[in-house]
């Protein structure tokens, strides 16, 4: 009978209350139907999840990502720039794109076919090898290239107007004659031979050259210009027909003096002892 106003029994007993001067209580049971929840609940999957799980994992750790705990590597922990620290720990090479066949040596490139043909005033000699039997005979108008072609002569016949050697190696060019100039140019190992009269001769950026004078050339003073040049000869003729040709080297080494507020530069003699 709780008409007398006494409170109903609860589901949940009351917590006991502490003795005086004593230790607290343990605490109170809990509440009726809390494990039946803990039951219900899904257990977490162990089985990876897939890529959904993955994804779900990176968003976890929030904007900076997997790369937000990293450690920014200092200069001097950077083993390329501190041949120090390679002794001390195995750096893995990293493996170049295309695997052993990017580590070889390069492929040469493709040898261009020969040619030789005449456009308009220009006589075009270019790639040729071994090839003892070009000739070419001009005018006053034509211009000669012989262009990258290697132990080959080429006979230029008449006057023409320009000779231009370019890229060759152990080959030689006979000249008749020519209105402006004979030109030479990185080649290596190169004879010319003026057999009449050229104003100039120039060569640049050349080793092994040895140019053979006509008598005329020399009477009359061609001039020889040389720059970035190694190992070149003159040969001059003979005086006389028992004599031998003369050969004599251009300088390589000069020595430069200010005199007078000028630049004065000399070819360095070298005189034996």
């Amino acid at each position: 009978d709780y008409s007398s106003g006494a409170a109903p029994p609860s589901a949940t007993p009351a917590a006991p209350q502490p003795p005086a001067g004593g230790p607290p209580p343990p605490p109170p049971p809990p509440p009726a139907g809390f494990f039946d929840e803990l039951k219900k609940a899904p257990a977490p999957s162990t089985g990876g999840g897939g890529a959904a799980a993955v994804f779900a994992e990176l968003n976890a750790l929030g904007e900076k990502g997997v790369t937000g705990n990293l450690r920014k590597v200092m200069k001097e922990e950077m083993t390329h720039k501190n041949p120090g620290l390679r002794q001390s720990s195995v750096v893995a090479n990293k493996p170049k794109p295309g695997g052993a066949a990017a580590s070889g040596p390069k492929a040469a490139p493709a040898k261009k076919p020969p040619r030789k043909e005449q456009a308009g005033n220009k006589w075009f000699f270019e790639n040729c090898d071994n090839d003892r039997e070009m000739a070419v005979e001009g005018n006053p108008k034509t211009a000669v290239c012989m262009v990258q072609c290697k132990n080959s002569l080429l006979q230029v016949k008449g006057k023409v107007n320009t000779v231009q050697i370019d890229g060759c190696v152990k080959s030689s060019v006979v000249v008749d004659a020519c209105v402006a100039s004979v030109d030479i140019i990185n080649c290596k190992s190169v004879e010319v031979q003026v057999t009449d009269w050229s104003p100039m001769i120039t060569m640049d950026g050349c080793s092994g050259v040895i140019v053979y004078l006509s008598q005329r050339c020399v009477d009359e003073d061609v001039a020889i210009v040389s720059s970035k040049c190694s190992e070149l000869n003159v040969v001059l003729p003979p005086k006389k027909e028992e004599d031998d040709p003369v050969e004599i080297p251009i300088p390589e080494q000069f020595e430069t003096r200010v005199v007078n507020g000028q630049l004065v530069t000399t070819p360095v003699a070298h005189v034996g002892a």
